[in-house]
């Protein structure tokens, strides 16, 4: 097994709030409940989403040969799922250097390569299909042939409709396309143009309705320059982090012209970097963390403007603002945050909340309890995060000295003390597959160990009681690390290996509606 870091992480967004955060002591209604599941009593309920049950998992096709004696996420398997036109679209990457666009309606059947792409010479690296991205009524992706190397492509679903967008680098040379994003019915990419002896290399901002005329240059982002992944989208307008040698890694904006292209704030003037990160949507403004070269980590938002960039909180170096956390947005308002303690090695919960006049009120939800805590090296932190209705789950991992956690848990919050329980633990204990926690309307589906098992499929309605393991994929104490959840209609395939199978693709049905019973 793995394992995982992770650190509690819950915020609630904010705009306008000074100063630090309070340090008042934990009134009775803040403590959080961290009780072991079995301790409520009642049997779990069926496991449903909306008002349909959950149904029985079933592998959908054997795509790739037999694993070796490799771990699952070392393997090919299905990647890049998305669904597109009622249907999923996926990669299949292979070993041999072979990648193909594939399609399935859920049944062995129906699960065919949609536009294959041979493995190139063997003195040429492979490029494999991925950054399968949904733009309106196109699929864009990015793969590789002999005659036009790492292209965009696009495909309307179709075999006869998947064709080459446009040969940016003309022949055999790459051009990789990376961080492929909807912006409304456009599509937007980067692209990095490598350096002669003459000129350094520079990143280049793309866009495209899927024709050739309609690929076009939206901006040529300088020299030296380089996209930082964090991004979010508001609206028509893209925020993403850049960095170049004038202003150093900042926020920038894009609406997909040259002219609305630019630095949101030098927060940092000159060459120095704010460094933003966790970008995080709060109606339309923008939440962000910055970290500087002397260890002050600050909280801000932005609704796009210079002047309307503000610093809401900061937290000055030191052991009880240790790694800052930005989580979920609930209710499009409730923004939430963690902080480590390293003296009591403890996570702070809080929750920023802004109102309809843009006012921010704050609040420390729950200290969440650590067992360890008298342990070396045994301090808290995020794994992951989703928001499901009005509640946030989210992953909490206790570090050791080794890249390996000593536990992993599941949690969830409402907002107030009372509501943040535990759910489950232990989730994924490596530190090569942490467990993905996917919204299923209201509940959540995630990869978790139960007694005599080893990460299987789980559910979770945010109740103790609704807590259970929905299915032993790979029956036994072994793993199926299920992996990749994506919703389609009412059913939601995945990538899971069981006792015969490598990593492949499955789907988890819906059984019945209730409203018919």
């Amino acid at each position: 097994m793995r394992a995982w870091r992770s650190a509690v992480l819950l915020c609630s967004l904010a705009i306008g709030c000074g100063g630090g955060l309070p340090e008042e002591a934990i009134q009775e209604d803040e403590r959080p409940q961290a009780r072991s599941p079995g301790e409520e009593g009642a049997d779990a309920p069926e496991a449903q989403w909306g008002r349909v049950e959950l149904g029985t998992a079933n592998l959908v096709r054997d795509i790739f040969p037999p694993p070796g004696d490799v771990p699952p996420w070392l393997t090919p398997s299905p990647s890049s799922l998305v669904e597109f036109r009622g249907r999923l679209y996926f990669a299949a990457n292979f070993e041999d250097g072979r990648g193909a666009l594939w399609r399935s309606d859920g049944s062995g059947s129906s699960t065919v390569p949609v536009k294959e792409f041979p493995a190139p010479p063997s003195s040429t690296s492979p490029v494999p299909v991925s950054e399968l991205t949904r733009v309106d009524t196109r699929l864009f992706f990015v793969a590789g042939d002999a005659a036009h190397g790492g292209e965009l492509w696009v495909s309307d679903g179709s075999t006869g409709g998947t064709k080459l967008v446009k040969d940016l680098t003309p022949g055999p040379g790459d051009t990789l396309p990376y961080n492929l994003t909807a912006l409304g019915k456009t599509l937007l990419f980067f692209r990095f143009v490598p350096g002669t002896l003459d000129a350094p290399g520079r990143t280049e901002l793309w866009r495209s309705d899927g024709t050739e005329a309609g690929t076009v240059r939206v901006r040529d982002m300088g020299p030296d320059s380089s996209l930082i992944s964090s991004q979010v989208l508001v609206g028509s307008t893209l925020f993403f982090v850049f960095s170049d040698p004038v202003n150093g890694t900042e926020l920038w904006k894009t609406d997909g012209t040259e002219a609305g292209t630019a630095l949101v704030r030098d927060l940092r003037p000159g060459a120095d970097s704010s460094n933003p990160f966790y970008l995080r949507a709060v109606g339309r403004e923008v939440f962000f963390l910055t970290q500087t070269s002397d260890g002050m980590s600050e909280l801000w938002r932005t609704d796009g403007s210079s002047s309307g960039t503000v610093r809401v909180e900061a937290f000055p170096p030191g052991p009880d603002t240790y790694n800052p956390r930005l989580l979920g947005v609930v209710g499009g308002r409730c923004l939430y945050l963690t902080l480590t303690n390293l003296s009591d090695h403890r996570l702070y919960l809080y929750r920023f909340r802004v109102d309809e006049a843009g006012v921010v009120s704050k609040r420390r939800i729950a200290v969440l309890p650590n067992p360890f805590a008298g342990q070396p090296d045994a301090d808290p932190y995020i794994t992951s995060f989703t928001v499901a209705g009005s509640k946030l789950f989210f992953g909490v991992a206790i570090s050791t000295s080794g890249p390996a956690p000593r536990d992993v848990q599941l949690w969830v919050t409402d907002g107030t003390g009372a509501g943040t329980k535990l759910l489950h633990r232990p989730l994924s204990m490596s530190d090569e597959f942490e467990t993905q926690l996917y919204t299923l309307d209201d509940r959540i589906l995630f990869s978790g160990i139960g007694e005599g098992t080893g990460l299987e499929l789980w559910v979770s309605d945010g109740t103790q009681q609704g807590t259970r393991m929905l299915q032993d994929v790979h029956a036994g104490p072994g793993s199926s690390y299920p992996s990749g959840f994506t919703r389609v209609g009412t059913s939601v395939f995945f990538v899971a290996e069981d006792a015969t199978h490598g990593s492949e693709l499955w789907v988890l049905p819906p059984r019945s509606s209730l409203a018919s019973q």
